[in-house]
């Protein structure tokens, strides 16, 4: 099979991708079913109206926490005035994509919330994506915003989709405790929140599950360093913006709500973060 690397017109790669995972037209919720970080990009530009779109799309996303305030930047490093950035694990790619956020409580979930969901529709437009955790971009502080994550992003050299069940993650059982039976729309929510990207691959999540309501805990982290930390709580964002999308694809009336009388005991080293509750 030819090689990507070889071919300048990304609707071709699109096409090949789509008759390889078998889907003729890619939304949010498909998206999470067949994305893949990608790690080997074409040092290529985007064209125009493609960065309009980008910076479009984020200004509809529905965000965790809507009283946040968040911006993104795209820098492009193919550019001369470009300064290398060195960070653990980082990728080479044509462009680099900064999250800001001003610092109120919950900024980290919500973060990865809205990041996540900027990153699969990149996916829909054939471009490829990989989250930087420990990279920064900017050298100078935006006003009063922190550079909270980078994300890596461009046409990727080979395939943009993965195939359908060859995502690495543990067991969906392993993650659960299940009070009640689950129907089947919880069960597909769930999926979609075991299918979300996390920094090496660690799901830091765990869901005790009734007919109704997930109650979602994350896991203490030990670590001393505190990027491991915030990127556990990142983390988590991301993975409640997969459980969103599925709701939304079932055409569910969900909603997340921190609940008072939720008990931390049910998981040791778990830490309880919120609820999706499900109307009947």
């Amino acid at each position: 099979m030819e090689n990507y690397d070889t071919i300048e017109n990304k609707k071709m790669i699109n096409i090949w991708d789509k008759k390889r995972v078998g889907l003729k037209k890619m939304k949010l919720y498909d998206v999470i079913q067949y994305r893949q970080s990608i790690r080997n990009f074409q040092m290529k530009p985007l064209e125009e109206k493609v960065l309009e779109k980008i910076i479009c799309y984020q200004k509809t996303m529905k965000a965790l926490y809507p009283d946040i305030t968040c911006q993104i930047e795209i820098h492009n490093a193919m550019e001369k005035s470009w300064k290398k950035k060195k960070s653990p694990f980082q990728v080479k790619a044509p462009y680099y994509l900064s999250l800001y956020s001003s610092t109120e409580q919950g900024y980290l979930l919500n973060a990865g919330y809205v990041l996540e969901e900027l990153s699969l529709y990149l996916n829909t437009l054939g471009i490829g994506t990989c989250y930087q955790g420990a990279m920064k971009v900017s050298d100078n502080k935006k006003s009063e915003l922190e550079e909270v994550l980078v994300m890596a992003l461009g046409y990727p050299s080979r395939y943009l989709y993965r195939e359908l069940g060859t995502a690495k993650r543990i067991e969906l059982k392993k993650e659960c405790i299940f009070k009640e039976e689950p129907s089947k729309e919880v069960l597909t929510i769930l999926r979609a929140a075991n299918l979300a990207p996390s920094s090496m691959n660690n799901q830091p999540w765990k869901f005790v599950v009734y007919k109704n309501r997930i109650h979602v805990f994350s896991h203490k982290s030990n670590s001393f360093i505190p990027i491991i930390t915030k990127l556990h709580t990142i983390d988590m964002g991301i993975m409640l913006n997969h459980m969103f999308l599925a709701a939304e694809e079932l055409w569910l009336e969900a909603e997340f709500s921190q609940l008072d009388n939720i008990s931390n005991q049910l998981f040791k080293d778990y830490k309880y973060i919120m609820s999706m509750l499900i109307s009947e």
